[in-house]
């Protein structure tokens, strides 16, 4: 009787060892793949493309603005945040003036904002647009879905703040760049130093969008279970879980206006993400433009006499 006991043990450990071995294979294989989405090499500057389907000329705009480029050290990571700093002729090429803040998405870099830069420039509005983390110059080793990434957002807003104390702070992020703005706007109060918020396709969750990604793989383990491993590694090197990152939540409370803008055709970030960003707001200083037919951040580009309008509206409303 001992000795079946014995092999009974035996192989009972066996099986839990073997099951905890490929759990914490399974959950590094998640971990790098959600946490290393992009590279500096992969996000260096833009291509001339990006320029001429934007209708602009790098030159051109540099020479009608004065564009200085800044870095800061991060207070949360050891990195240094890359920025352009781009002066409104209004402004004098004085800091101490009305500033947006603008957060790119995914694959882009802070060149990649420089469309947007160019509106908020006309609407009297200094300008920061920077690389996120593991973007371009920005050499932070780990994307979180905007978790991590909303401590440089704070530091560039902490730095407005000094340099501009009273002026009117507003930040623009589109996708990734929504969910870090969401993120950051939602921590300990920073909604009160910003004046307005605009949510491009912003994501919501980064819970669905690890999720997403693993279906797409679809490689015959359970969803639930590779996001169940993903998630305990996650927590353990990064000191954070998925359901951490959701904005929805981080938002309920900001009093900031908040402009949202999404499209039902967007199958990156689903239109309901934005909605469910919208419901969660708790006060009425908000705002949701929907349309029907625009890929994921290019209502910019399908929509943009209305989005330009839209924008002007928001912030004239909440000047």
């Amino acid at each position: 009787m001992r000795k079946w006991l014995k092999v009974i043990m035996t192989i009972f450990v066996v099986l839990v060892v073997l099951f905890m071995g490929a759990s914490a294979f399974i959950g590094l294989q998640v971990f790098v793949g959600s946490t290393q989405l992009v590279t500096n090499k992969e996000t260096k500057e833009v291509s001339d493309v990006f320029w001429i389907e934007n209708n602009m000329n790098y030159e051109s705009f540099c020479s009608a603005y004065k564009v200085e480029e800044l870095q800061i050290a991060s207070s949360f990571d050891d990195h240094i945040i890359p920025a352009d700093y781009i002066y409104a002729i209004e402004s004098q090429n004085s800091k101490d003036y009305q500033t947006v803040v603008l957060v790119h998405g995914l694959g882009g870099n802070r060149y990649s904002n420089y469309p947007l830069a160019e509106f908020f420039l006309k609407e009297g509005y200094n300008v920061i647009t920077y690389d996120q983390r593991s973007s371009n110059e920005n050499t932070a080793r780990y994307t979180t879905f905007g978790y991590w990434e909303k401590y440089d957002l704070i530091d560039w807003v902490n730095y407005v703040e000094e340099q501009a104390p009273g002026q009117k702070i507003g930040i623009w992020g589109a996708s990734f760049g929504g969910a870090t703005t969401g993120l950051a706007s939602g921590y300990e109060g920073v909604d009160e130093k910003v004046d307005f918020l605009i949510l491009d396709c912003p994501v919501s969750s980064m819970e669905w969008m690890v999720e997403q990604e693993m279906r797409n793989m679809d490689v015959g383990i359970p969803v639930s279970y590779m996001k169940w491993c993903g998630n305990i590694i996650n927590k353990l090197k990064l000191d954070f879980n998925y359901q951490d990152a959701d904005v929805a939540n981080a938002m309920k409370n900001v009093k900031t206006p908040v402009l949202i803008i999404n499209s039902k055709l967007d199958s990156l970030t689903p239109c309901f993400m934005g909605n469910d960003i919208y419901d969660a707001i708790q006060g009425e200083n908000k705002e949701i433009w929907t349309v029907d037919d625009s890929l994921h951040c290019e209502i910019w580009t399908d929509y943009n006499p209305e989005y330009c309008d839209r924008m002007k509206s928001f912030l004239s409303k909440y000047k």
